[in-house]
Order: structure tokens, then sequence, then C-alpha cells
């Protein structure tokens, strides 16, 4: 989810009243066109869209997503007439729901009020259908997804309701009202209740799967469920996107069945109150359930934490353990997955032998993913760019490129003959269409298990309802009540092991002669593969660590356990019916989506400040956005404290793979300056050359009118590329190379130039850092002509770049300004990580992590008398990962730094604090 975007209008906003006396017109940042970042890739397929008549809802889908978008139509007036009434609120904006194409084959989808009131649902679920204890990925999606819309859509003052009518989706300068108060709601509530939400429907839920609960009591019984480490977002075992939907999903469900399914969802409603600092969150929950935030997640915590005695875990002899999961896989001789035993590094194959038990591990760039085995060779399933127009699921070797020929496909295995068994991805959307070769063989509600005889097993939901069905050959083999249940394993006599829900987790099964039989004491299994038939290997989960051992097979007579929510026996407890009414039966290609004509009003972020004189400073920005992030408009006025006002309007689209951006403005007021500009243009055009596996590369070029400095107006051409690397919970990149050649035309000079980085891991968390880049002009001037005319390469203090200058070399102890013959530095330095925490729940700042830093760089610059100068810096410095208000990462830098040079600064020895800028 995107929550970050009204906070960081924020902090720009506060930034600049605490910086407002050293303010001046060289600082002002021209405000820019609403950035969401990408819905879809550029050159996408035709949209179309259709708006429902009975609810402010408008769909957009592609052609091949027709039938997709009339069940979507039926599924959206249905929710939303359940919606309103359990989160006690009416949309105030039209929810435009995107079918996304199958050009994007992303396992996700996200919910967000910017640009406007929206849901983006990708196609890609395939890859998740054993993480999901779902019948359906669309459904989950629209289930999920909308809660979330009302969840932050929702504004319970009319503080915040009247500005909304003005002002839209903006933001106003701190402190005064919060507009979308529940975008700084914490995502432990936001996902936790999306997750209650989301199953409740009668198709099943995340809330029905043992993998869940088996981590939240391993979690309740570590005693580590407090508000300070749920409520934060936080870097500790299991990572904070696990804990906020496997915890906070069980605890929205502990206060649901408590106080009502409607008193936890006005929880929003009581949240949104909060206009003026919308961080009351004990308040909030007594508001709506009559106990606060912290009483009631000690009760849920104690509860489990009791239950959480009963829970039989996993014994063996140890393989391996690993701080993120992956799913096993096999064939006769071995039994292969990833694993990340520190949660930074690479991740690491892991190779079992079955007949001698040796362990063999190769650490390679590989992305996440089960591992498919396709002449002797190994892979991972995944979703990764094939090209800069193009995102695929399919196989993915150990530099993360994809195995031609498995495009779009979540390739489950290969028969004898060497055809593939897979789940179609582009008609999977709803639930998986499992293929073999070419021809449609069936579709299934889990993964599929080939055994030597290549006999197909799988997991199939009737109708979506909660009869789980283990399949053979498209045979029903047996049936029990659930909707979790994976295939792990067929041994020599033909029976069929698999994994599904225990009363207190998740355990290993056996289907043999007609009769199932529990296969382990365990109950925090989460995959299995067996070594023998006596023996097998476990994947289970701890409360510090996935881990993985070899246990013998046991033989108790039990079945699965059926998992049975209390709202199983309330009245709004049901499968939606979808039926042909008029919001589907008008669906179809002939209402085209044009992005530019879909532009609506998105916001406007409105600052003001009075200066000691009584004079005013801010700015004013009108935002337009369309659905699909393709193209936004913006229109602003922005004052500064030296009473030059400027205004103006831009565009950017980003909805071809040739990407650009157009900014025009006008000088209104320069208080009788003679060296500004009256009016001027800022342009952009970006092209992606190429994008596949960790590699990237593109061209760039712009050009800037400065309005502060008449004669200056760059015109900017680039190519850049990059391999960049990072895994886990690692800080930095576990790897980058980068490349950037550039030429600047200012004027009558050019300028050319390149620059070099380089990062890698080497032990633990330290990091090897080192970057060169040199910059020189063909200029012709005194010293005295380059600085007053701005000429020349700029050597600038200001460590990160703003102004659309890759020329401009950075000295941060520089005092102010100078223009040079060339300039150029090469530096090295190391970086180590420190994992000292402090969370807390009250206190806006907690703090995440640290690293401790030191740099080395040299400078070589050359004036345009033709002198040399030699320049020495040394850096050292310490980072602080903090959290704000219990959500946002902010990094905050304290840097030292020592400069030889007298001529370039007045102060050998700073100390520099920066927020945001990291080593």
């Amino acid at each position: 989810m995107k929550k970050s975007t009204l906070l960081l209008s924020s902090l720009t906003l506060i930034s600049s009243i605490l910086s407002a006396e050293s303010f001046n017109s060289s600082q002002i940042i021209i405000p820019q066109t609403l950035t969401t970042g990408y819905a879809v890739v550029p050159q996408d397929e035709a949209y179309y869209k259709h708006k429902m008549d009975d609810k402010e809802i408008e769909i957009i889908y592609t052609k091949e997503n027709i039938k997709f978008a009339k069940h979507t139509a039926g599924m959206e007036s249905l929710l939303h007439t359940d919606y309103e009434k359990f989160f006690d609120w009416e949309l105030d904006e039209t929810l435009y729901v995107g079918l996304i194409s199958n050009s994007n084959q992303i396992a996700n989808g996200f919910s967000t009020q910017y640009p406007n009131n929206r849901q983006i649902n990708y196609i890609g679920g395939t890859s998740q259908v054993d993480y999901f204890a779902n019948t359906s990925w669309l459904d989950v999606l629209l289930y999920h997804e909308t809660a979330h819309n009302y969840q932050l859509n929702t504004k319970g003052s009319i503080v915040s309701r009247g500005l909304h009518s003005v002002l839209g989706n903006g933001s106003l300068m701190f402190p005064l009202p919060f507009i979308i108060p529940n975008s700084f709601e914490n995502s432990f509530m936001l996902e936790g209740n999306a997750v209650l939400n989301e199953s409740w429907h009668g198709s099943g839920g995340r809330l029905y799967s043992g993998r869940f609960k088996a981590m939240m009591l391993l979690q309740a019984k570590a005693g580590n469920i407090t508000a300070d480490r749920m409520y934060n977002k936080a870097i500790m075992f299991p990572y904070a996107g696990d804990i906020y939907y496997q915890i906070g999903g069980f605890y929205n469900l502990f206060l649901a069945q408590r106080y009502g399914l409607k008193n936890i969802n006005s929880y929003f409603k009581y949240k949104s109150q909060d206009w003026y600092f919308p961080i009351f969150t004990n308040s909030s929950m007594k508001d709506s359930v009559g106990v606060d935030f912290e009483d009631t997640l000690s009760a849920f915590s104690e509860y489990y934490a009791s239950l959480a005695q009963r829970l039989v875990l996993a014994e063996g002899e140890p393989i391996a353990s690993s701080q993120f999961y992956a799913n096993m896989s096999h064939d006769k001789d071995e039994i292969f997955f990833l694993i990340n035993e520190k949660g930074y590094t690479k991740e690491t194959l892991l190779v079992f032998n079955k007949k001698n038990g040796s362990v063999s591990v190769d650490r390679d760039s590989w992305m996440s993913g089960k591992v498919i085995k396709v002449d002797d060779k190994y892979y991972t399933q995944g979703s990764n760019h094939i090209s800069p127009i193009s995102i695929k699921q399919g196989l993915f070797d150990d530099e993360a490129f994809i195995k031609e020929g498995s495009e779009g496909k979540m390739i489950q295995g290969y028969l004898s003959d060497g055809r593939c068994v897979y789940f179609d991805v582009k008609s999977s959307y709803d639930y998986p269409q499992l293929y073999v070769d070419t021809e449609y063989y069936d579709y299934a509600n889990s993964s599929v298990i080939i055994d030597k005889n290549d006999n197909l097993y799988y997991f199939k939901n009737e109708n979506k309802g909660k009869k789980r069905t283990l399949y053979k050959n498209k045979k029903p083999l047996f049936t029990y009540n659930g909707f979790y249940g994976i295939v792990s394993d067929v041994d020599s006599s033909g029976a069929v092991y698999f994994v599904a829900n225990s009363e207190l987790g998740t355990t290993l099964y056996r289907y043999k002669d007609a009769k199932v039989t529990r296969a382990s004491k365990a109950d925090n299994i989460l995959d299995a593969r067996l070594i023998n038939d006596k023996e097998v290997l476990v994947g289970a989960v701890g409360s510090e660590d996935y881990y993985y051992v070899k246990s013998d097979l046991v033989s108790i007579d039990e079945v699965p356990f059926e998992t049975k929510l209390f709202f199983e026996d309330k009245e709004y407890y049901r499968q939606y019916v979808c039926t042909q009414d008029k919001n589907t039966s008008t669906i179809d290609d002939s209402n085209d989506y044009y992005s530019m004509l879909n532009l609506h009003y998105s916001g406007s972020d409105l600052s003001i400040a009075m200066q000691a004189g009584g004079s005013a400073i801010g700015s004013l920005n009108i935002k337009f956005g369309d659905p699909l992030s393709q193209n936004s408009v913006n229109a602003y006025v922005s004052r500064d404290d030296t009473n030059i006002t400027i205004a103006g309007v831009g565009y950017e689209n980003t909805q071809y793979i040739l990407q650009y951006s157009f900014n025009a403005y006008g000088v209104l007021e320069n208080d009788d300056r003679v060296d500004t500009r009256d009016y001027g243009v800022i342009a952009g055009l970006g092209l992606d050359l190429y994008r596949a596996g960790y590699f990237d590369a593109s061209l760039n070029t712009t050009y800037f009118q400065d309005y502060d400095t008449r004669e200056r107006e760059p015109l900017t051409g680039s190519f850049n590329l990059s391999r960049y690397e990072r895994h886990g919970i690692s800080m930095y990149a576990n790897s980058e190379y980068g490349l950037s050649a550039y030429g600047v035309r200012e004027r009558k000079d050019t300028i050319i130039g390149a620059a070099l980085k380089f990062s890698h891991r080497l032990c633990f968390q330290t990091y090897l850092k080192s970057s060169l880049k040199y910059s020189i002009t063909d200029a012709d001037i005194s010293n005295y002509s380059a600085f007053l005319e701005t000429r020349g390469v700029k050597l600038s203090p200001i460590r990160a770049q703003i102004d659309n200058d890759l020329s401009s070399v950075s000295m941060p102890t520089l005092d102010g300004s100078l223009y040079v013959k060339s300039a150029g530095y090469g530096d090295i330095g190391l970086s180590s990580v420190i994992d000292l925490s402090s969370y807390w729940f009250t206190f806006p700042l907690s703090l995440q992590r640290e690293a401790i830093y030191a740099k080395y760089r040299y400078y070589d610059v050359k004036d345009f008398t033709g002198f040399r100068h030699s320049v020495n810096e040394i850096m050292a410095g310490i980072r602080f990962d903090m959290v704000l208000l219990n959500s946002f990462a902010l990094p905050l830098s304290i840097d030292y730094f020592h400069n030889d040079n007298a001529l370039f600064t007045n102060n050998e020895n700073q100390v520099q604090i920066s927020l945001g800028i990291t080593f």
C-alpha cells in the first residue's frame, strides 16, 4: 500500500518552515506533477472502462479481462452494500478498480487515495496459491483492497470532509488539519483488518490458514506480541510484512469475535476523527470497542500465549534455518529449496541428497521463490521485468533472467516425456488454470505434485466452497472441510502426503487406502518432502526463524482439523452470487480508456508561513492524475523569502516507452531583480533501453531554463547503465554497479563527463563502496567571468542533486558554489550495520537500526587559469534508521567532514546533520 505521499508532503513543508531564515530563490524547487509510482508498465495494452449505474465505481480493464470485469462489477455492487454498513461510511469519491493487463504479471494489488480513490489488482496470483487460503485470487483482491479503500477514505470529522470538498486528496502544512487522517494509520491495523474482512465472505481467507495461526501462536508464546513491536515498522522476525497480516489479522478476528465486526471496523471512523494529529490509537480503539488498543492487544496475546502451550514443534536432525521462507521441491534423488540464514545475504540454494543425506549449497543471485529443476539446472518461480515494457512470471536463473519458453507460466514440473505442467497466468485471474503442454487440464486451488509415474495430485474447492478435495488425475480421492491444504509427496506405495490444518496450526497428513492419518506430531509444519518411506524433511516455523529438520514419520488416527470462525454462524456470512444485470451487460470493448481524457482532480497541497517582516511565503500545487498513473498534470504558484513569486503548469506522461515531462512557468514578481528570467520551460525525455535480470539501461535528456539566472539553460543528455541487487532486509545493496555518461550544452559551452559507482557486501553487514566522477567543459573564460556568468563545471556543496545538472560535482564542505574548467573525484568507503533497536508505542520516534561508516574522497579541480587544485576530504558518520509515528522510516545521519584545502572552505572541520540522505 502507498500511504507515504501525505507524510512526505507534510515533511517537505515542515522542513521549508524550519529553514525559512536561510531560504533563498536559488533553493526553490518547482512543484512537480503528481508522482505516485508506476501502476502499469509503459506501452501497456489498451484499456477500457465501465461506470456502474448503482454505485460510484468505475472498472478499468483490458479486452482479454472482460469476463473478469463482469465478475468484478457483480462483486463490487454486493460488496459495497456490505462494507457501507460495516464501516459506517459511504465513499466520498468514485472508486476506480483496475484489472491490470497480462503485461504486468505481479502477485499483488494495492489500494490508495492518490491520485484518487483507487485499487490496482494484478493478475499473478498463481504464484501465491499455497499462501492464500482462499479459493479465488480475484475475489480475495477485491475483498482485501476494497476494505483498504474504506479504511483510508473514511473522514469522521467535518473538518476533514470540508477540506476534502475543496482541496481533494491534498495536504496542508503541519500543524494544520489532515485531510486524509487514516493515511497515517499503521499497517498492523490496516492490513490486519483487511485480512479479517477478506475472510468472512464464504470463500476462505488467510484466517483459515494453519500457517498463519502457528506463526501467531509462536509469537504470543515468545512474548513478542506487544504494542511497541506490533505497532511499528520494525525489523525483526517475522519481518513486518508478515506481522501485519498474520498477527494483525488474528488480532482483528479476536476483537470482532468479542465486540462484533461492525464495531472493530468502526475503529477507522473514530481514528479519522483525529483530524489535527491522527496518532491517538488507544482512544480510537476505546471509542470503537470500549477498551483501548494496548489493553486489547495484551488480552489477545495472553489468550493465545496460553493456548500456545499445547503447540508441538517439529523436532529432528537439523538441516538448515532461514529468515525467509520458500517452498521445497524434489525429484527422485534430491530435495531442494532456497534459504537466507542471516536475512541480509544473497539467497542460498540448498540441495539435500536423499540417498546419503549430504547437503550442498550454492549462494548466488537467486530470486526468492520455489525452486524447479529442469534438465539438471535449477530455476526459481518468480516475477520480474523481462523487458522495459513487460513483467512476466516464469522460471528465473541465478542471475534473474527468465528461462526461454517459461514466460507467463507458473511451472509445477515436467512429465517424463518432457511435457510441461503449469498454471497459465493470463487465464488465471480468478483461480489457477492447470495446463499440460498446450492442453487445458483442470483448475486447482493448490500447487501440483507429479509422481514418478506422471500422476498429478492437487486440491480443489468445488464452487469456491469449504469442501476441499484431494485429486489424482482429475479423480477425487477424499474431501474435508477447509480452505487450506498443500500436496507434499507420494511414497513408493502410492500413499499421498499433504500439509493441512491441525487444531493449533498446520501439520503433515497421509492418505492411503481410502484412509487419512496424521503423519507428524508437530503443529508448525509448512512443507514436507519424503526422504524415503520412513523419513521426511520438514520445513517448519519457529519464533525466531524458519527451520528444516529430518524427522521420522508417525501414524496417528486423526484427520485435518476444520477451522470454523465465529462469523460462519452470522447472517452476513455468504458467498456473493453475481448475476447478469445492468452492471455487467454493457461491459465490452466499446468504451475506450484514454488516460489523457481520464485525468481527475486529485488534490491541492498548500503551505503558507509568515516572515518576520509580515510578508507571506509558501506554495500552492494543484494536481490532476488518471487512475492508472499514466498521466499527471499540475498547476502551481510559489513565493520565497526574497519576494520572488513564480507560477506555472506541468505535465508528465509515463504511458509509453518514451516518457516525457514538461513544465512552463512565469515569474510574477521578482522584487526588481534584473537577473531573473520572465518565463521559462523545463522538459525531460526518458527511454528505457533494457530492463531484465538485475540490469537496467536508459537514455535521458533534460532541458532546464533557470528562472533565477537568466542566461542559464542547460540541455543535458545521458546514458545510464546499472546492475542493482538487494536481498532480504539488507540496509544497503548487496551489490551495485553503475555507469553514467553525460553531456551538457549550456549556452556556448559543452560539458562532458562520466560517473562510476560500485558497492558490494564483504562479510556480515559490512559493505565496500567506491565511486568516480569527472566533468570537463570546453569553455575558455576567466575565473571571474565563470563566477559572474555561472559558466563551466559547477562545484556544489549540495549533497543531493535537485536541479537536473548531472555534470555538477558535489563537495559537501565547500563554501558556496564554484564554476571551474574541470572537476572530478574518486572515493572509497566502508559501512557497517549495527542492529540495535528501540521501539516505542506512544513516543513518536523509534529506532530500527544503525550504521557507522567512513569515506575518503580525493578531488582534482582545475580552474580557468589552468591551475590544478588537490583536495582531500575525509568523512565519518553514523546513520540512524528512525521510525516516525510508528510507520514511516526516516534515515537520520550525523556526519563529520574534514577538508584539507583552505581555498575551498573556511571551516576545515564540519558536522552536518541530514534527513533522508544516506551514505
